[in-house]
């Protein structure tokens, strides 16, 4: 009679608990459920590394304020324009 009562109960509770996880419908519910999760993490770690990065901006110079371009003292006169790569400098002799 024992046996008889606990695989009664043993198959009554098969019958009502998780099957529906093991459908194809469930295992999609549990995946969605895992982005839904790993995708609002990412987005609040976004969102602090956004707030904490804004007073690390660099300062840009105002709209009315003209800036001047910077001048390179090593560049020569003589450079008339683009060199090829193939060749070699006029000066390599």
């Amino acid at each position: 009679m024992k046996t008889k009562s606990i695989s009664l109960l043993l198959a009554f509770s098969v019958a009502l608990t998780g099957c529906s996880m093991f459908t194809k419908n469930g295992r999609q519910q549990r995946a969605y459920e895992k982005y839904v999760r790993k995708s609002s993490v990412a987005r609040g770690k976004q969102q602090v590394r956004f707030r904490t990065g804004k007073s690390k901006m660099p300062t840009t110079p105002a709209l009315g304020e003209p800036t001047e371009p910077a001048i390179d003292a090593t560049a020569t006169e003589t450079n008339s324009g683009p060199q090829s790569v193939t060749e070699a400098p006029p000066n390599s002799h």
